[in-house]
């Protein structure tokens, strides 16, 4: 993919969902999606030790054989993850004449979609991508925004997100008033005290804006 991509988070709980491969790349496929909530089908002959623990845990759908025409209708997405890029691209060609978007994980060809890498706190998710550029740029862009993206920035949003109901209760016709509510709270040290995991004094300056308010 050459050109400009957008990007876009997905809700893939109501979606159905087509992986063809059993491998570490199905694999790794495979838990992105369950951890969002999805539950995709797989298909493939066999399937890695890490993949079947997955099935198992969650209940999804293994087909025990080798792609098939059809396998990608009615469906919303399709990764093709198998080692054979012959089979890769067909599945593709099929996923896409059956209106559903195409992820092909091998570099024998595009699909009609990437997954960035991201990093995930409860509700907060940072995702990227370095389109291709270089495999180390992409871990140093890792490590770095692991740095900001911490276990405390997500509990904070978590809070955060229950303070939204209070103050829109409080506040319900006076939009001017939630605003500047938000803008008082949400500051660069409020940021500061989260990322650092300081939950008590994020409640803190929580408790002191709904005060003075």
């Amino acid at each position: 993919m050459s050109h400009a991509l957008y990007p876009v988070l997905l809700d893939v709980r109501r979606l159905r969902i087509l992986v063809v491969g059993g491998g570490p790349v199905a694999a790794r496929k495979v838990a992105s999606l369950v951890e969002a909530g999805a539950r995709p089908e797989i298909v493939s002959p066999a399937v890695s030790d890490e993949l079947r623990g997955m099935v198992n845990a969650h209940g999804l759908s293994h087909h025990p054989r080798s792609y098939e025409l059809g396998d990608a209708a009615g469906c919303h997405l399709v990764f093709a993850a198998t080692d054979d890029a012959a089979v890769n691209a067909r599945v593709v060609d099929e996923a896409r004449a059956a209106g559903a978007l195409a992820n092909r994980a091998d570099e024998g060809g595009e699909g009609d979609f990437q997954v960035p890498s991201s990093i995930r706190q409860d509700r907060v998710v940072l995702a990227f991508s370095t389109g291709g550029a270089s495999p180390l740029l992409a871990r140093r862009l890792r490590e770095r925004l692991e740095q900001v993206a911490t276990p405390g920035l997500g509990r904070a949003a978590r809070r955060l997100r229950e303070v939204r109901g209070e103050v829109q209760a409080r506040w319900a016709a006076d939009e001017g008033r939630r605003r500047a509510f938000w803008f008082e709270l949400v500051t660069p040290e409020l940021l500061d005290l989260a990322v650092a995991g300081r939950d008590e004094e994020v409640e803190q300056a929580i408790r002191r804006c709904l005060s003075q308010s």
